[in-house]
């Protein structure tokens, strides 16, 4: 809950500069191409890697046997465990941007986890469904990034996630820092602002039992020193409201059912997040929010189509500070657009795998905000929706990349997309 903005003029797609921002996200677009591709050698090797080690000497001691020595060397070799992963940034709250990440693979150790068997290759939207069924165990990984953005935001942090006894806990951490240069709307009037805060977020969630069902807990710590521009005016803020620490604590209940994470063709995800924000362990606030999401996917007509559904719910309580209050999130409406005590989000999405690996997208969605908080005004009938294309780049991962293009209520925008929007 801590999104930015940009300067709204810049993404207004007028006559005069309706090409400007097409040509931008053309050009992020080809360089997620280029980069995924360049490293896709790298991904295939460390998944060969990954292999049970079973698997990898019986397919080592049959090019032996056929005299391919060389190939079985290749084939018992560890991919690398550093990846660079390509950060590309299409919020129209911040601008367009681009960052760099660099993952660390930690090495599994003997005997430990595997996950389940590989799967054959797979090379379109059918096999691909067909992949999905055959998740490994989540790796454990460690990772440096930063990113910047063309209105002046940026961030950098580090994280680190694992998967322990068999994928039953599974963790997530990270520290950071980011300097967000955005838009609030205090009744219903743009007001600008630069927002500094360090980040200490921990996450840990236990399945329960066998089922695809895991319950938990969040830790999060902010430190933010928000600042609004000078030509703003007079705001309906107290300055002792914008330089607060702020600590929190949340259990958390999730289920998925999905057949991947990347970009799943059926099955359902539900999270429920409970949080308090606590005047204790150096935090100076003292609010509460409660957030649900569900996600629905539905194959139909043989795969040829994939129907999801999604709903997002969140309320906020208590005296939050301006970065504690919801907002709507969907395609072609930025960031901290609509704001209030409690927002509500329901879309759904067409993909159509029109042939091979090309497929295109359309989506619908309809928002709307409620609360008792003069600074915020109440909105029904918030409508965005589009249309986009994808391309299936990693089929043994589900991972399908692509470009959409949003209408919101005030503007049209263009979103790079790695995996599933939602």
């Amino acid at each position: 809950m801590w999104d930015e903005r940009t300067y709204r003029s810049s993404y207004r797609l007028s006559p005069v500069d309706a090409g400007r921002p097409f040509r931008r996200a053309v050009a992020i677009f080809l360089a997620l191409v280029l980069t995924l591709w360049a490293a896709a050698p790298i991904l295939d090797a460390q998944e060969e890697g990954d292999q049970p080690t079973g698997d990898r000497e019986a397919a080592a001691t049959t090019d032996v046997e056929t005299g391919d020595d060389e190939k079985a060397g290749e084939k018992k070799k560890k991919g690398p465990s550093f990846m660079p992963i390509p950060i590309f940034i299409t919020e129209p709250a911040v601008g367009y941007g681009l960052g760099a990440a660099v993952a660390y693979f930690h090495k599994k150790k003997q005997g430990g986890d595997t996950g389940a068997d590989s799967h054959p290759p797979a090379f379109t939207a059918d096999t691909a469904a067909d992949a999905g069924k055959h998740q490994k165990v989540p790796p454990t990984i460690s990772g440096v990034a930063a990113a910047y953005t063309e209105n002046g935001t940026w961030g950098v942090g580090l994280a680190h996630t694992a998967s322990w006894k068999k994928d039953r806990i599974r963790y997530t951490g990270a520290v950071g820092y980011a300097h967000v240069v955005s838009t609030f709307y205090l009744n219903d009037q743009p007001a600008e602002f630069e927002l500094d805060t360090a980040l200490l977020l921990q996450d840990v969630k236990f399945r329960i039992g066998s089922s695809d069902v895991f319950v938990g807990g969040k830790l999060v710590y902010l430190t933010p020193e928000l600042l609004f521009d000078e030509d703003t005016g007079e705001l309906p803020v107290d300055d002792d409201r914008t330089k607060l620490k702020d600590f929190g604590l949340a259990v958390q209940a999730e289920y998925d059912g999905r057949d991947n994470k990347m970009t799943p063709n059926w099955g359902q995800y539900v999270e429920l997040v409970g949080w308090k924000h606590l005047e204790a362990l150096g935090g100076e606030t003292d609010y509460w929010t409660v957030g649900l999401l569900v996600d629905s996917f539905h194959e139909m007509l043989n795969r040829k189509l994939v129907l999801g559904f999604h709903l997002d719910l969140d309320t906020a309580g208590g005296d939050p500070p301006l970065w504690g209050y919801p907002w709507v999130t969907m395609r072609g409406i930025p960031a901290l657009r609509y704001q209030n005590e409690s927002t509500a989000v329901i879309s759904t999405e067409l993909r159509w795998n029109i042939f091979g690996r090309w497929a295109a997208v359309g989506f619908i969605g309809a928002a709307a905000t409620r609360g008792d908080r003069p600074i915020f005004e109440d909105h029904s009938g918030i409508y965005a929706g589009g249309v986009g294309g994808r391309f299936l780049f990693r089929p043994q991962d589900s991972l399908w990349v692509g470009i959409d293009v949003a209408r919101g209520p005030e503007e049209t925008a263009l979103y790079i997309v790695m995996g599933h929007k939602w």
